[in-house]
């Protein structure tokens, strides 16, 4: 499982005509590259729109255009965007970025109202939010000894970002975490490696976490987001985590579950727009 991929494409877009994309596009974004995959795979695309389980994709919002009073995002005919999504080792989709990434064939894109032309694609880390890498490569970065490595992490949760807790057996609502907590971030992306094939600790890791990482929010934002037309409370910013104390021994998963978080996302709806997530450091990673 190890020789598994996982893929950060970026699309360069251009705007066929004026439109607005709505504040709150997951949805749209969504379809959007359910549509290009249903170019190439039909089959894929409608198991990936049926599947009830956590889906083996993300999806960002747009970055472009001028945000309105409204909150949506405003293009001229020719203003450009760009948009990222990620792609976890289902062999069908390496299969459509030869198709249509590496051949520069892609067909526009509809997102919302607006018309998009591709002008240019990246997925081989020309970008900084492109690239590949594997699981093997990814574990063996972080394969060091704990005393050699920073005791402090900085991400940056750069869309909406909430956490499910699950359902409230009493009432029946969800429960949803609003702010950045170390033990659920790294609970939540431990969970998610070993799922991917990768090995992990189990409950202790995240006693560990709970007892020794101190959550540091830097510039917190908060938003409310309209998921399927309910209102979610959730954060964006920059947050610090800090290993405290001289029980070190899970450190390097923690800097391993950190850069996951790029190529997987974070918490709740990361298929329509939420948990995006960047690490903040000093060099850029190498994705190869």
């Amino acid at each position: 499982m190890l020789d598994l991929r996982l893929y950060a494409i970026v699309l360069r877009l251009s705007a066929l005509r004026p439109g607005a994309v709505p504040a709150d596009h997951g949805d749209q974004a969504r379809a959007a590259l359910l549509n290009l995959i249903r170019s190439g795979d039909l089959p894929l695309s409608r198991r990936l729109h049926d599947a009830n389980t956590r889906k083996p994709y993300t999806v960002s919002l747009l970055n472009g255009g001028k945000r309105g009073r409204d909150g949506a995002l405003h293009f001229g005919m020719g203003d450009s965007a760009e948009w990222r999504f990620t792609l976890l080792h289902e062999p069908a989709f390496e299969a459509l970025l030869r198709r249509y990434i590496w051949n520069q064939t892609l067909p526009h894109v509809r997102i919302g109202a607006v018309e998009f032309q591709i002008s240019n694609a990246f997925a081989s880390g020309s970008h900084p939010d492109s690239g590949s890498i594997t699981l093997a490569a990814l574990h063996e970065r972080w394969n060091v000894a704990p005393e050699t490595l920073p005791r402090s992490i900085v991400l940056d949760f750069l869309s909406p970002t909430a956490f499910n807790l699950g359902q409230d057996r009493a009432s029946g609502r969800y429960r949803i975490r609003s702010a950045p907590d170390a033990r659920t971030l790294f609970s939540t992306l431990r969970k998610h490696w070993l799922k991917l094939g990768g090995v992990a600790p189990g409950d202790e890791f995240d006693t560990w976490v709970g007892e020794r990482v101190e959550t540091r929010p830097l510039n917190p934002r908060a938003h409310t987001v309209f998921v399927e037309r309910r209102p979610v409370e959730s954060f964006s910013g920059r947050v610090s985590f800090t290993v405290h104390g001289s029980d070190v021994r899970w450190l390097p998963l923690l800097h391993l579950l950190a850069d996951l978080a790029f190529w997987t996302g974070v918490g709740y709806q990361t298929s329509r727009g939420m948990g995006q997530v960047r690490r903040v450091q000093t060099e850029e990673p190498s994705y190869g």
